[in-house]
C-alpha cells in the first residue's frame, strides 16, 4: 500500500508544485481509503489481491486526491463563487466513472 500512496504523492507534487509533503500524504491516503470502500472488495480478498488491483488504478487514486486537493477550503460545496471566480465541480462519483471503475456487488 506505501508504494501507491507514494505513487500518487508523486503525481500530486507533479500538479501541486507549491503542496508540502503533509498536505499531500493526507490527500493520498483519503484517496486510497475513498477508493477501498468504493471498490468494496470481497471479504475473500487478501491484501496482496487489494494492492495489486489498486495498483492498476493508481491513476483513479491520483484524481481523487486532486478532486479533494482542489476543493480544499470548499468541501462538500457544489460551486463556490469569490472574487468573481465562479467554480463548480463534478460528483466525486464521475472519477470513478472516467476511469472505468466499477465495484463489487455483493447480495
Amino acid at each position: 500500500m506505501d508504494e501507491i500512496k507514494q505513487k500518487v504523492m508523486e503525481m500530486l507534487f507533479d500538479y501541486l508544485v507549491e503542496s508540502d509533503s503533509s498536505t499531500v500524504s493526507v490527500f493520498a491516503e483519503r484517496a486510497i481509503l475513498a477508493f477501498r470502500e468504493y471498490k468494496n472488495y470481497p471479504s475473500t480478498w487478501d491484501e496482496e489481491a487489494i494492492v495489486a488491483d489498486m495498483t492498476k488504478h493508481v491513476s483513479c487514486i491520483s484524481d481523487l486526491a486532486l478532486y479533494e486537493c482542489i476543493q480544499q477550503g470548499a468541501e462538500f460545496q457544489s460551486m463556490h463563487i469569490e472574487s468573481g471566480l465562479y467554480r463548480m465541480w463534478n460528483n466525486k462519483g464521475n472519477v470513478f466513472t472516467q476511469h472505468r471503475v466499477v465495484p463489487f456487488v455483493t447480495i
